[in-house]
């Protein structure tokens, strides 16, 4: 019997959802699959080629020659909608569970965007997310049916509580980090990136705060010997800045996370702090336990531009600060006192995973999959892509139709050459003359 083939494909190449579940069916299915990695670049994907993955660039000839044969596609940026046919299934796996208003719930919603989102309501069958909370935020988003929105999981979980993460990051920075205390993440969504521009507030200063005095951020980590890693979203156009000076503050470049075949979730657990703002990260972060601040200095303008769910800030995002002097008088209270999580953060924790207890991609396999790597679900048909179809059969039959009138126009005009012709009236003369005989 023919294999399946699976297609995956994320931003960045190789990583999150994406890399996490294709590492669990590669060990569960084994070879009863063929594995398939859609990746943006000819050097990236030889390096992964180099590592026996079997990966392809996207838009090259081998790509055009393979895409069509996908079974089943699992993205995390809805990367390949473009290519899926009628037979594929295309799950959504999503890069996220944010406070952010995504799709058709943003406040102003480009008509760039609005075509977009459409054209995912009417291609996506099935969008994954981690609990029940989220099935109806996902349905609103793209405007799907909810029986489109599974609570099976969340892969990169299984990332997430990773027990080499200060291993991984040492490796990352190239430094000692026993020799710090405490070590803080501080890692924003993005702005400007992704044909999007959310908020230019404070940008020039790399905690995006107003008052902001660097040098009291640095003598404050120098003086507790904390360590504070800088980590920009992978969309974000915005440069590190080159003036900080200090063995207390890294920047980490995304290209060099993708050289090591990381991504973020597999240092997020070394980590004792986070600091960040409206990203899915401070959700995520939850997940181990651990104190997240959240930064909220252009909440006004960021809610003009694409805004917060349901219109409120505090049931997503506590401890909102926007100065320095707040920033780490907080820091101090998380990290120097000890202070835990509160209730109310735990309940949200068990809303947002619900039972989850690792990535759940058992969960999402024997959902789609049997035992032996034989597919048990349809595409989904919902009420868009119903109109679709039926539009394109309105379509089919309108040519149809015009086919037709334009056939018989052609035969009418070739048997008015006919009638019109000296050879069919000299028949017609000699006919009448035979029957006037008779």
């Amino acid at each position: 019997m023919r294999k399946l083939n699976i297609t995956f494909c994320s931003f960045p190449d190789f990583s999150g959802n994406a890399k996490a579940l294709y590492n669990y069916m590669k060990n569960k299915y084994k070879d009863s699959m063929n594995y398939t990695w859609i990746v943006t670049s000819d050097t990236f994907k030889e390096k992964l080629n180099h590592e026996g993955i079997n990966a392809i660039a996207l838009g090259t000839s081998d790509f055009r020659k393979y895409i069509g044969k996908t079974d089943v596609f699992f993205t995390t940026h809805c990367n390949l909608t473009g290519d899926k046919s009628d037979r594929a299934i295309y799950i959504e796996l999503w890069h996220g569970i944010s406070p952010k208003k995504v799709g058709f719930m943003m406040n102003n919603i480009s008509n760039a965007d609005i075509s977009w989102y459409e054209h995912l309501s009417r291609t996506v069958d099935y969008f994954i997310v981690p609990s029940e909370f989220w099935t109806t935020i996902f349905s609103a988003r793209f405007n799907v049916d909810l029986k489109q929105v599974l609570p099976l999981g969340y892969p990169k979980l299984d990332f997430i509580k990773n027990k080499n993460a200060f291993k991984n990051l040492s490796e990352l920075t190239n430094r000692n980090l026993s020799i710090y205390k405490k070590i803080i993440f501080y890692m924003p969504t993005f702005r400007k990136g992704c044909g999007r521009d959310d908020s230019k507030e404070n940008a020039n200063n790399i905690l995006n705060l107003h008052p902001y005095n660097e040098e009291q951020l640095v003598s404050f980590l120098e003086k507790n010997n904390y360590l504070l890693c800088v980590k920009k979203h992978p969309s974000e156009e915005m440069q590190f800045p080159s003036s900080i000076k200090s063995n207390n503050i890294i920047f980490i470049d995304n290209s060099k996370v993708q050289t090591l075949y990381f991504d973020v979730y597999n240092i997020l657990d070394a980590a004792d702090l986070l600091i960040t703002d409206y990203s899915s990260l401070g959700i995520e972060f939850l997940y181990l336990n651990k104190p997240c601040i959240y930064l909220n200095t252009d909440v006004d303008s960021y809610n003009i531009s694409r805004g917060i769910c349901y219109n409120n800030y505090n049931f997503w995002l506590t401890d909102g600060l926007n100065t320095i002097d707040n920033l780490l008088n907080k820091i101090n209270e998380y990290l120097y006192c000890n202070s835990k999580i509160s209730l109310d953060l735990e309940e949200k924790r068990k809303l947002w995973f619900g039972n989850l207890k690792n990535g759940g991609c058992d969960n999402i396999c024997s959902y789609f999959f049997t035992d032996d790597g034989k597919l048990k679900v349809k595409p989904y048909i919902n009420s868009n892509r119903q109109v679709v179809n039926l539009n394109k059969k309105i379509a089919k039959l309108d040519e149809e139709k015009k086919y037709y009138e334009r056939l018989s126009k052609q035969r009418k005009e070739e048997l008015d050459l006919v009638y019109n012709s000296r050879s069919w009236q000299l028949l017609e003369r000699l006919r009448k003359i035979k029957n006037h005989k008779r």
